[in-house]
């Protein structure tokens, strides 16, 4: 004999992913619209109401969205879910008016820290990977919000938490994706709350692209080698602009520096599309682009169209190669 969880998670494992996925997408949609439109008739009706009235409706739709959701969770589970999603808007837009109810003042930023804070405890009782990303949203927006403001001292425990959930929620690659974003996120923030030079800001994020891409991680490595490939591809991009070598060296050599540094940077993503990097190729593509409109910009349009679609074919070519290779290796 089995026990009633082992029977649960059994069939669990055999559920139509399409079918449930369908019903999570209307019921969650649902409970947004429904979100929507409580926020809709408080606004509509906000100055007709007083107080009482509307810290009652905040607190009885909170209460009643999360009452129903945990009610109906047993027998339906993706609805049940919903309605605490509900329950999840509604709980942040009652801080929102709660504190325009009472002049609390203070920056848009406080408020959706407090948001996050309160969607956190939630998603770890629940083991719900999806409020944890709403909150890793709420963080980054957070996070933005304190640029002028100092520095955000919370994100000692935030950023780490992010990353303990990573292991909590079954080695989500969701969530290590997006807690590599707030914590890059966080990076540019001290660097632009410090106020570094926008070529010291880039040289940091190429040097963390590279990292991202070339040291073994213990967590999630393809995660971490794509955000890193692409990090590596937009810092690349920048640095190839003489005017951000303006910090650095005299103003008449920026090109020159630029330009060595272009080759260089070219010649490392050639390396990484042996490797099989698709994404290395379209930062290829960009940089001529970049230079085409820049420093070429007086070549006829037919000729750069002639030259990019043939680098273009090259690289099809050379990766259905590569593709057949490893298909002889994985036959033989």
């Amino acid at each position: 004999m089995i026990s009633d969880q082992q029977k649960k998670d059994i069939l669990e494992l055999y559920e139509i992913k399409e079918g449930l996925n369908f019903i999570r997408t209307v019921v969650t949609i649902g409970a947004i619209l429904v979100g929507l439109g409580i926020l809709s008739f408080v606004a509509s009706n906000w100055d007709g109401l007083n107080n009482f009235a509307k810290l009652s409706i905040i607190f009885g739709t909170y209460c009643a969205a999360n009452a129903a959701g945990y009610a109906v969770t047993d027998q339906y589970p993706k609805t049940g879910r919903s309605l605490i999603y509900l329950g999840t808007l509604v709980y942040g837009a009652g801080i929102f008016l709660i504190g325009q109810m009472y002049n609390f003042g203070g920056d848009f930023s406080g408020a959706f820290l407090l948001w996050a804070v309160g969607v956190v405890p939630m998603a770890f009782q629940l083991k719900d990977k999806y409020l944890m990303l709403f909150a890793n949203l709420l963080f980054g927006i957070y996070l933005t919000g304190t640029i002028r403001q100092g520095v955000p001292y919370i994100a000692v425990i935030g950023v780490p938490l992010l990353y303990f959930a990573f292991n909590y929620f079954g080695r989500s690659k969701l969530l290590v994706f997006f807690a590599n974003a707030v914590t890059l996120e966080l990076i540019l923030v001290l660097s632009l709350r410090f106020k570094l030079e926008g070529l010291y800001i880039v040289a940091i994020f190429f040097v963390l692209g590279l990292l991202m891409y070339g040291v073994n991680h213990r967590l999630e490595r393809g995660i971490f080698k794509m955000q890193g490939n692409i990090l590596l591809g937009i810092s690349g991009v920048c640095l190839t602009i003489p005017e951000f070598w303006r910090a650095l060296i005299p103003m008449q050599s920026t090109r020159l520096v630029s330009i060595i540094f272009a080759l260089a940077f070219l010649a490392l993503l050639f390396v990484q599309i042996r490797k099989g990097s698709l994404i290395s190729l379209i930062f290829v593509c960009v940089t001529i682009f970049r230079y085409y409109i820049d420093t070429f910009a007086y070549l006829p349009k037919s000729l750069f169209f002639i030259v990019g679609g043939l680098l273009l074919l090259g690289f099809g070519y050379y990766f259905e190669r590569m593709m057949k290779r490893s298909q002889g290796g994985i036959l033989a």
